[in-house]
């Protein structure tokens, strides 16, 4: 089992935001084969991506996709009057891909290796997303007019 414990942040963040995404990131642990998380906020930009050997590139694509399949699914619950979309799991051939809504206006989204595990997976990324609610919402980006 990898431990993302030492990986840091490829994506800058100030001070503050840092040691919540540590924690995230530590947190996270106990979901079983996890090879990486990204944080994402409502806009699709990435707010913390950790992951074994990944690159703010990789992260940035990751957000990228992430965000285009969240609005997918949102647009494929309004003709149903589905609501919200809550969670959306991708099993791949070597590997499973879970998003899951936290805070207000962010996504999280967690890789696994492991085919065997996708339920023990989806427990703990959704109890790890609830528990940070509060500490992940994003408010709106400001734009600054100069």
């Amino acid at each position: 089992m990898s431990s993302l414990r030492h990986v840091k942040n490829v994506i800058p963040a100030s001070p503050e935001d840092a040691a919540v995404f540590d924690n995230l990131r530590d947190n996270l642990q106990l979901v079983p084969d996890l090879t990486g998380f990204v944080l994402l906020a409502d806009d699709g930009l990435a707010l913390c991506g950790y992951g074994l050997d990944w690159t703010r590139e990789d992260v940035q694509t990751i957000a990228a996709a992430c965000s285009g399949l969240a609005s997918l699914a949102d647009g494929l619950s309004m003709p149903v009057d589905g609501g919200s979309v809550l969670h959306l799991n991708i099993t791949m051939e070597h590997s499973h891909l879970i998003l899951t809504a936290c805070g207000n206006g962010s996504t999280l989204v967690v890789y696994t290796s492991g085919p065997e595990s996708i339920g023990l997976a989806m427990r703990e990324t959704v109890r790890v997303a609830r528990a940070f609610k509060h500490q992940l919402g994003v408010g709106s980006r400001r734009t600054r007019i100069r």
